[in-house]
């Protein structure tokens, strides 16, 4: 679990010579484990900082143990948001400091944006799944990091993070253009359990040229799955829901 511990997340990840030195094993041996681990889905590797951090496998088994009820709900509810909106659709449950994605349905484009798991910060899931903390929850979290945007008017402060978070709590929704990625804008919109806990958050994703024109009907469209799956969740009230991780 070295890969998950806060001097990882804060640097998004360790390279081969910092893990040989932590683990005390030779660096050809621990290049050899994760390139096997990675071949597995179980550690991902920035393909710009070359780090490894944990990988979409493990975080999935983890949730899939946490609430199997939430997913098997969630599978028709994402079968008709992509009818509807006939863009990539997914449910994303926050891991550490990252928008997990569990679930997703993929719409038949040659171009299209599929998140796996992806900054908080940065993304439109990510800054639903964070409206249940508070400005000063936020701001210990992201105190001391660096937050990049590839918008200039874009989230690059703690300060504008607290801001946009401030705001996706208001709307109920959060829209991000061309600030993860240039070309690509995003939707997200939260889902509660029974009690009103914040447990995940719906998302649609799509290339700018195609999803912006349709933006306000893909917030609708959100908002009415989102209802649809917590009234599914409902039907088993008394149980928890809960699937949020602690930093």
């Amino acid at each position: 679990m070295t890969l998950q511990t806060r001097r990882a997340r804060e640097s998004g990840g360790l390279g081969v010579t910092q893990l040989a030195e932590i683990l005390d094993m030779d660096k050809s041996q621990v290049s050899r484990s994760l390139k096997v681990l990675t071949e597995y889905g179980m550690v991902d590797r920035d393909p710009k900082t070359r780090a490894f951090r944990l990988g979409w496998r493990i975080f999935n088994m983890a949730q899939v143990s946490g609430d199997q009820r939430l997913l098997e709900c969630a599978g028709g509810v994402l079968d008709g948001l992509l009818n509807r909106l006939d863009e990539s659709v997914y449910l994303s449950v926050r891991s550490g400091y990252d928008a997990l994605t569990v679930a997703e349905r993929t719409a038949n484009h040659s171009i299209q944006a599929m998140p796996a798991h992806w900054s908080l910060y940065s993304t439109s899931v990510g800054r639903v799944l964070l409206t249940d903390k508070t400005s000063a929850e936020i701001r210990e979290m992201y105190s001391g990091q660096k937050l990049r945007s590839a918008r200039v008017d874009g989230v690059g402060s703690v300060d504008d993070l607290v801001e946009a978070v401030t705001r996706a709590r208001e709307d109920g929704h959060s829209i991000v253009v061309d600030e993860f990625e240039v070309g690509l804008a995003a939707v997200g919109v939260p889902v509660r359990d029974y009690r009103g806990v914040l447990v995940a958050s719906l998302g649609v994703s799509g290339p700018t040229f195609r999803l912006e024109p349709k933006i306000d009907r893909a917030v609708t469209d959100l908002k009415e799955a989102a209802q649809e799956l917590e009234d599914l969740l409902s039907l088993r009230n008394g149980e928890r829901y809960s699937l949020g991780r602690e930093a």
